[in-house]
């Protein structure tokens, strides 16, 4: 210390005991009475890092993940795709570009200098939807190519899943057996409300090996502790807000740098003959009005129209996602539409709106469902049914027809779904 300020500090202390005596001698101020605030009002400080980090249930086997980092290290094309719900699409966030796709594909391509994120999230839709429409929105979009890397979100859409998970687990296989071996990552969101169907799908990771991020199990704790606020993560009942979806895109992150990180397991993953949920929407066939397989016979009925109005996807090019139906229009006769093949299982697709009719569907001459076109929400949606599950393959007349009081309302086929 420099010996000018050793000769000051007496004055100083001096000085400062005179200022505290001055001030002391002053009445004290009244002060406003101040309630308290209770315990379950005071947010416990947030620890991004360990909330991220909760997030990763399992690395699962890094094999297949570890390959689509060192493909877009050496500077080769490197495609991630996304299926999944409205979450996936984007809802929620302030603008697509802020959805937490492509801000995963943004922070994959600067950390690792290639990639491209192709996005096949659609509102309202559960796993068995995604496994009929996979070819279609991912394959087919890549001009017949498997993508590298496939994230599958239906946690919180799988809750009235007409198969159970069966397609889940199906979809899972079938894209695990293609040719050029993508890594498969499960991702399970969570509703406003806390839940989610994790505990139903963790058990087919465990068993095939796969990485599982868990939104809920990374935000939970949090929101409990009100160390994020439920409306600071939530934009609705159901979706993330923009900084919700940066916080999904950091846990996605998350595995890729840890799998990056971590050296690479022996074998690749292995596939289970017995499956934990079902296998038998495997090798799944989609049809619709522009796309029918071979040995499959359509007569329309009076269904001969084109519905316009059906949902569009956010993300860009921002298409319709059912463009080729079969539409019955109000003017249109009742005659039944007619679908004639041979199949295990099979899946029907219609649209819901608050002005269709009911129709009725009969299998081989038997009826097997009544669908209210008014049932499932009711804006422009697709809803998934299971018209029928067996175990062996057989020839079956599918019939759609209006009933007598819904003769003269409209009614949309979106597609089918179904295995040989």
């Amino acid at each position: 210390m420099p010996k000018n300020i050793l000769f000051r500090l007496p004055a100083v202390i001096g000085l400062v005991f005179s200022l505290a005596a001055c001030v002391t001698a002053q009445p004290a101020p009244v002060q406003q009475a101040q309630t308290p605030k209770a315990p379950e009002q005071v947010a416990a400080p947030l620890d991004y890092d360990a909330m991220i980090a909760r997030s990763l249930l399992s690395t699962g086997n890094n094999v297949r993940l570890k390959a689509a980092i060192d493909r877009a290290k050496a500077g080769k094309d490197v495609n991630i795709a996304f299926i999944g719900g409205s979450i996936t699409e984007g809802t929620g966030a302030a603008g697509y570009a802020k959805s937490f796709a492509p801000l995963v594909g943004e922070a994959f391509k600067t950390l690792y200098g290639n990639g491209a994120v192709l996005n096949a999230g659609m509102a309202g839709t559960p796993s068995s939807l995604g496994a009929i429409r996979y070819r279609r929105d991912i394959v087919q979009r890549l001009d017949g190519a498997n993508p590298d890397v496939v994230f599958i979100e239906f946690a919180v859409n799988d809750g009235d899943d007409k198969t159970s998970g069966a397609a889940y687990e199906s979809m899972v296989r079938d894209i695990l057996a293609a040719k050029n071996k993508p890594a498969v990552v499960l991702l399970f969101c969570v509703f406003r409300t806390q839940w989610n169907m994790q505990d139903r799908y963790i058990p087919v990771g465990q068993a095939y090996g796969l990485p599982m991020i868990s939104i809920k199990d990374a935000v939970v704790p949090e929101l409990r502790s009100k160390a994020i606020p439920a409306n600071e993560f939530f934009a609705d009942e159901y979706h993330p807000t923009s900084y919700g979806h940066r916080i999904m895109a950091d846990c996605i992150m998350n595995l890729f740098k840890t799998d990056d990180a971590a050296p690479a397991d022996a074998k690749d993953v292995s596939m289970p003959v017995k499956p934990v949920i079902g296998k038998q929407y495997q090798g799944i066939q989609m049809v619709d009005s522009a796309h029918t397989p071979k040995g499959v016979t359509v007569k329309p009925g009076g269904f001969t129209a084109n519905d316009p109005a059906v949902w569009s996807y956010m993300y860009p090019p921002r298409a319709k996602a059912f463009p080729d139906n079969w539409h019955k229009t109000d003017a249109d006769s009742n005659e039944p539409f007619t679908m004639t093949l041979v199949c295990k299982n099979l899946m029907l697709v219609t649209k819901s709106s608050a002005s269709f009719g009911t129709a009725e569907v009969s299998v081989d001459g038997k009826l097997v469902k009544s669908v209210n076109g008014r049932d499932g929400g009711g804006w422009n949606n697709a809803v998934t049914d299971v018209l029928f599950d067996n175990a062996k393959a057989a020839r079956h007349v599918v019939t759609i027809k209006m009933t007598d009081n819904s003769a003269a309302k409209r009614f949309t086929i979106l597609a089918f779904g179904f295995t040989k």
